[in-house]
């Protein structure tokens, strides 16, 4: 079926832009925030990927912690309604995990397929989180599937799957795949160029402030429109100063955080005894923190509260 785009994904466009819809779907389809904001030129260039025309199949969505590298496919897709297997990588993680094993089932032993497999076989999305954590030799295991010729043969059966048309890759990194040197994400590995190539790379910027503070009034309108921009405000100086971005500090507020932040600042305030913004702060960023950067950040929170706006 076909959906306007302009009130499907609440972006400006013509009432006669429309996109199709999947009437039927076999896999499991995401559930959607209704309060997602979503910036129309990276919309667009998702929905190419996703559509007939794109050029390459596989796109790798990197950026800082929190902007949004797997809610993004996750929120187009559920609009969608196109199903989607994920798989959260690390340094552990081996090509037989994401395309499948013989197990045990009913008494019998069995094929049983991996996320890569069964999204190749339904039509959908293989979303691998973390992909610059992944070790490189296992990586490049996945090349024979990331090309416009793709085909995956499974070793212990001796099957050779064709993937569907509209099969697709996604994978995240907080880096480009060259490795960490900020020190600021723990694993991050140094890819393989013949891997990397084979994607779209799309760089994922953090909301422009007055959506960051738009974003946050949809998910804690309980607290006055006055303290979520200051707690809007006091995140992104504490991102300027974060190790990823250049400065010192070892912790920051995504925009995930901050949305957790205001949502059990949120809770807090029905709670007597606590300072509902202040205590949040402590249990969604602060407590377990190194105590010198925790320090510091309170310090700015204390010269916000005090009237003196980050």
């Amino acid at each position: 079926m076909q959906e306007k785009i302009n009130s499907l994904f609440g972006i400006p466009a013509p009432d006669a832009a429309v996109i199709h819809v999947r009437d039927t779907v076999d896999g499991p389809v995401p559930n959607i925030d209704p309060n997602y904001i979503f910036e129309p030129m990276v919309l667009k260039r998702i929905l190419l990927w996703l559509g007939p025309k794109t050029p390459r199949k596989n796109i790798f969505l990197l950026g800082e912690a929190g902007v949004g590298k797997t809610s993004l496919p996750l929120e187009v897709c559920g609009r969608l309604r196109t199903p989607v297997w994920s798989v959260s990588c690390s340094g552990k993680t081996r090509f037989e995990h994401l395309v499948g094993a013989m197990c045990l089932v009913d008494g019998n032993t069995k094929w049983v397929d991996g996320p890569l497999t069964a999204a190749m076989r339904a039509g959908g999305v293989f979303l691998a989180n973390e992909i610059t954590r992944m070790d490189p030799g296992e990586q490049m295991r996945l090349v024979d599937i990331l090309d416009q010729r793709s085909r995956l043969t499974i070793g212990e059966t001796g099957e050779v799957i064709e993937p569907a048309a509209d099969f697709r890759v996604a994978v995240t990194g907080n880096s480009g795949g060259h490795g960490d040197e900020s020190g600021a994400y723990a694993g991050e590995k140094v890819g393989s160029f013949a891997f990397y190539d084979r994607f779209i790379k799309i760089k994922m910027e953090p909301l422009p402030e007055e959506h960051e503070k738009a974003l946050l009034g949809k998910h804690a309108p309980g607290l006055p429109e006055q303290i979520r921009d200051g707690m809007v405000s006091l995140a992104r100086q504490i991102r300027e100063s974060f190790v990823g971005n250049g400065g010192a500090l070892r912790i920051t507020i995504s925009p995930r955080s901050l949305i957790d932040w205001g949502k059990l600042a949120c809770e807090y305030r029905l709670m007597s005894g606590l300072d509902p913004v202040k205590d949040s702060l402590k249990d969604i960023i602060l407590n377990g923190s190194p105590e010198e950067d925790a320090r510091v950040v309170m310090e700015i929170y204390e010269n916000w509260v005090n009237g003196n706006q980050p």
